[in-house]
């Protein structure tokens, strides 16, 4: 077992895991509320908000990719496509887009 899992069991570890899955989920269905709601009344968007969601899956699937190899390429891809999401909010939060 490695190091930082000695003091968790199985059980633990994998409740973690799916935790920040199930998070991640949220995230997203929340923030797509929040962003359907903001052009439904005109509002306009806040990139910098959705921004922050995006960087969390971009990060998450990113390591994943790197640590887990079964689905390699679907992580890699998964992470490619919350980055590119993530630096155009950023890009548009600074007006550069």
């Amino acid at each position: 077992m490695k190091k930082e899992n000695k003091k968790k069991d199985i059980n633990e570890i994998e409740a973690e895991r799916t935790g920040a899955t199930y998070a991640g989920i949220s995230m997203l269905i929340l923030a797509l509320i929040y962003y359907t709601y903001d052009i439904i009344k005109g509002n306009g968007t806040d990139p910098a908000f959705y921004s922050i969601i995006t960087i969390y899956n971009t990060v998450l699937f990113g390591y994943k990719a790197i640590k887990v190899e079964k689905r390699r390429k679907l992580s890699i891809f998964t992470s490619v496509i919350w980055g590119l999401l993530t630096i155009m909010l950023i890009l548009d939060y600074f007006k550069i887009i």
